[in-house]
């Protein structure tokens, strides 16, 4: 049976809390545990297995929008809904000791869930609507390292995304979709044009900013922009937000983005189903190092970083500016 997390009385949303569900404020704290952050990565990068659009306010002050609250997520023996992330980042709320144990030894790597295995949690929670479940929207990604953003080079960004045929406001209303995220966890939409995009990306107190990019008019995939140190930005595209017949153009598109400022690549990872999706990408590739075990489609590393992968010794790479890039076999 699947063990669960995070459904306090005072979080509503598709899968139901009961009255005797725990509550949320008791389990608010003054700070979190030694490995809050390593926590938090684990909770994010889970299987969403349940999508819900639109937002709710933080329950407990009302004065911040959760993006799709009422999301389920799951690593295959524990289930969460979304908003758990918020609550944990924002008020250091307290996880079964059960499940922080299970997190620490699974190393902080969120394993590997197979589709049969998603079904099933799903049906345990949506009996009545089990036949329609698909997982395969929690997958792929293509990622890509740059040096800190600063307004000149995020203008630039946006641009060159813009001439690979990606476009951060909508054509036709010119209007962008987003939101930032502060380092304390508080969030606020992006509201305007690619200028307030770009003004975010930039902006010291912005850890991470999300928002809609545009291919043509009918077809988006989500962008993310993400601080990972004081150095070091991580640029985001989901590529399971676009039907599988469209995604090597879109692979391709992206390709052209980093084409044309190749010379400041950190790394890139490009991982058509979400495979790799567990692995910690902004320590293997920017940071202090650690070795992955579970294979993308392709992953650039820095040249003077690869002699710490012994992964890699096997491997014949091709060269693309400061990065060796390998191919999975």
């Amino acid at each position: 049976m699947i063990k669960r997390a995070g459904f306090y009385r005072e979080i509503g949303g598709q899968s139901a809390t009961p009255d005797d569900a725990p509550s949320l404020r008791d389990a608010v704290q003054d700070s979190g545990p030694w490995d809050e952050d390593r926590i938090l990565a684990y909770l994010e990068s889970a299987l969403e297995i349940y999508t819900t659009m639109g937002a709710e306010r933080d329950a407990l002050t009302g004065d911040e929008w959760i993006t799709g609250a009422g999301s389920l997520v799951t690593d295959g023996t524990w289930l969460w809904p979304t908003d758990l992330v918020h609550y944990v980042r924002r008020h250091h709320a307290a996880l079964p000791q059960e499940f922080l144990d299970h997190i620490r030894a699974n190393n902080y790597t969120v394993p590997a869930v197979p589709d049969e295995q998603a079904r099933y949690i799903f049906q345990g929670e949506f009996p009545e609507n089990a036949p329609t479940v698909s997982t395969s929207k929690a997958a792929g990604f293509f990622t890509w390292y740059v040096p800190k953003l600063n307004s000149a080079r995020a203008r630039q960004l946006l641009t060159h995304l813009e001439t690979a045929g990606f476009s951060v406001v909508h054509p036709l209303t010119n209007a962008l979709f987003g939101f930032r995220e502060t380092p304390t966890g508080n969030r606020d939409p992006l509201m305007g044009d690619g200028t307030a995009l770009a003004a975010a990306l930039s902006d010291d107190r912005c850890s991470r900013a999300e928002f809609t990019c545009w291919k043509g008019y009918d077809q988006s995939l989500t962008g993310v922009v993400r601080r990972t140190d004081e150095t070091t930005q991580s640029i985001t595209l989901r590529l399971s937000d676009v039907p599988v017949p469209d995604r090597e153009e879109a692979v391709a598109a992206l390709v052209r983005t980093l084409d044309q400022d190749a010379a400041e690549s950190l790394g890139f990872v490009i991982d058509r189903t979400g495979a790799s999706a567990s692995q910690d990408w902004d320590r293997i590739l920017t940071g202090s190092g650690g070795h992955f075990t579970v294979w993308p489609d392709t992953v650039g590393i820095l040249r003077d970083r690869v002699g710490s992968h012994p992964e890699l010794a096997d491997i014949t790479p091709t060269t693309y500016g400061p990065l060796d890039v390998f191919h999975r076999a």
